[in-house]
């Protein structure tokens, strides 16, 4: 009688274990983690942007209690679109600020952190423009600038309406590379060319005779991560402080995250100044539309 029973615990024993792990699985919760590294990385094929996120996605899931898995986005217009719609697959999403803002606006997420090094653009000029300043723009003064729809242009173009600057008609030179950017003004195509400011300090670096910087765009925050607010707020807490710690964390995990998603430090991330982006992309919306 006490044979049958002890074997019959032991052939008990894995259907208990499936049903305790099964269990533990069920409670643990589960958030997708939607990736879209920006314009310059955004031909990256998925493979490459799992070889660079998975590692961030595994310690948030470490710190956090939650079990954060990765999706790569290669189309963010059509992730925004099904996000508006009501689909909230992805309950995290780690991208550019235009994104967030948006999502943030439109979407119903919130912000958990940005990278501490906000997002700048500046006016460059060649070496021997008579071009001091902003202040001697002229409505003719040819600009050479990335699209209209990409965020050092929105930056741009809200400093030139601050200043009550109204470029005419074809002035403003939209260009999809920053390599057409250096070739218009370069060969007297434009006047003036704007770039981020790490690019443009890489350019006077290595070529100071070449070109010089005659003023700063408004700034706007980095990269994001953001969270739905279906996510409760305890859990958005957890993932907060597992970003930020991530900064100092010397484990080989978070040094490995941090190689992988190459940003500065995390700070914690404010709703006001992703309004404050939404607002300028909204008035450049206006004004695009005129």
């Amino acid at each position: 009688m006490k044979k049958n029973l002890a074997a019959a615990i032991r052939r008990a024993i894995p259907f208990l274990t499936l049903f305790f792990v099964g269990s533990v699985a069920a409670q643990t919760p589960r958030l997708t983690l939607g990736v879209f590294p920006g314009v310059g990385s955004g031909q990256l094929e998925s493979f490459e942007v799992l070889d660079r996120f998975l590692p961030f996605a595994q310690y948030l899931s470490a710190k956090s209690g939650a079990q954060v898995l990765l999706l790569p986005v290669r189309v963010p217009r059509q992730a925004m679109r099904t996000m508006i719609e009501g689909d909230t697959g992805y309950k995290l999403f780690f991208g550019p600020p235009v994104f967030a803002a948006e999502a943030i606006h439109r979407a119903g997420y919130v912000p958990i952190v940005v990278e501490q090094e906000r997002i700048r653009g500046v006016f460059v000029v060649r070496e021997g423009s008579k071009l001091q300043g902003i202040k001697d723009f002229t409505p003719a003064t040819r600009i050479a600038m990335p699209v209209p729809t990409l965020l050092l242009s929105v930056l741009a173009n809200d400093t030139l309406a601050q200043r009550e600057l109204v470029p005419q008609p074809g002035a403003r030179k939209y260009m999809a590379s920053v390599e057409s950017i250096v070739l218009a003004l370069d060969n007297g195509l434009a006047d003036v060319a704007v770039f981020r400011d790490l690019i443009a300090q890489k350019l006077m670096s290595s070529q100071p005779a070449r070109f010089r910087i005659v003023g700063d765009t408004l700034d706007a925050p980095g990269f994001a991560l953001i969270a739905h607010k279906m996510v409760p707020k305890e859990l958005r807490e957890k993932l907060r402080r597992a970003s930020l710690a991530l900064n100092k964390d010397p484990s080989p995990l978070a040094l490995e995250a941090r190689s992988g998603i190459k940003m500065s430090p995390f700070v914690t991330g404010r709703p006001d100044e992703f309004v404050a982006l939404q607002r300028i992309m909204d008035a450049a919306k206006l004004a695009s539309n005129k």
